[in-house]
């Protein structure tokens, strides 16, 4: 789905699409933990029940290495 980039104060923001805030039972106000990586153009959305709190800093260090390693593959398996 496409969305359009607008600006909220001095901050860039993006809207959540409907069907997503649904099925996901998002509501005004509520926390979320958004992570984002450049270099892969990624961007993630968890709520606090998803949030990957039991992550060592280690195994996320390897998971990103892995991810930048694949990143041409990841990034074809996606289109599909």
């Amino acid at each position: 789905m496409e969305q359009t980039v607008i600006r909220v104060g001095n901050s860039l923001a993006i809207t959540v699409p409907k069907p997503f805030v649904r099925a996901r039972k998002l509501r005004a106000g509520q926390k979320i933990y958004v992570e984002a990586n450049a270099e892969l153009d990624l961007v993630q959305v968890r709520t606090k029940s998803d949030h990957f709190s039991s992550l060592t800093p280690e195994f996320k260090q390897w998971l990103d290495g892995i991810s930048l390693k694949y990143e041409r593959a990841i990034k074809e398996l996606a289109k599909r």
